[in-house]
């Protein structure tokens, strides 16, 4: 009857958390996402009005050394760590199992996958869907939570070649033409390199590049 009762208290868990709101946002890639402390806030309020805590205990961890696009050393940690869930009423304990991948330049690979690990095992164990508070007002948010495809080197080529072409043509620094793309784009997103991109922005940046282009070539046509 004890791991009955646990395992029931854990359904109420579900019950209580039926979602999960995006509120991190990720200006990198131009992103929502639930972060972990939006997860844990929710889930640790109802864990703990049922008596019920939870224990993680690391059992596998690998680390490796990655070289990004700037030349600069990364670590990737990968951990698979079980979680516990301890009842205090009845002593009953029931394990999950999660696995999580963390990146960066310095010591936190291990923690953040660690985090990863922890915020996707109790979305999994309690079946919890991450979107907007339907009692708020910041509109529905219909991407999932996989980190956009970054730029192909063809389109920050691509890129490149049409800002060079519109700075001679203009008879100005390449710096201004990216400034007023970047003027663009502003309400739509910001970004600070070409590399910074995701595939749909460097579209629309090319669209726009283009248009430009076509527009010099118009006005040169016409005098």
């Amino acid at each position: 009857m004890t791991e009955r009762k646990l395992v029931s208290k854990l359904v109420e868990v579900m019950k209580s958390v039926k979602y999960i709101q995006k509120k991190g946002f990720n200006s990198f890639n131009n992103y929502k996402y639930a972060t972990e402390s939006d997860v844990q806030e929710k889930i640790r309020e109802v864990l703990a009005e049922q008596n019920v805590m939870m224990l993680p205990n690391v059992v596998e961890h690998t680390t490796r050394e990655h070289t990004n696009r700037k030349g600069h050393t990364e670590y990737i940690a990968t951990v698979k760590v079980e979680f516990t869930f301890h009842d205090g009423d009845t002593g009953e304990t029931l394990v999950i199992h999660g696995v999580g991948e963390g990146q960066d330049a310095g010591d936190k690979a291990v923690y953040k996958a660690i985090t990863g690990a922890q915020k996707y095992a109790l979305m999994k164990a309690f079946m919890i869907p991450t979107g907007d508070d339907p009692e708020g007002d910041t509109g529905t948010d219909e991407r999932n939570e996989g980190q956009p495809e970054t730029a192909s080197p063809k389109q920050i080529g691509l890129m490149k070649t049409i800002v060079k072409e519109l700075a001679i043509n203009g008879k100005c620094d390449e710096s201004v033409v990216y400034e007023s793309l970047k003027v663009k784009v502003k309400n739509n997103f910001e970004f600070t390199d070409l590399e910074n991109l995701t595939k749909q922005q460097a579209n629309q940046c090319i669209k726009i590049l283009n248009a430009w282009k076509e527009e010099k070539i118009n006005k040169k046509q016409g005098a």
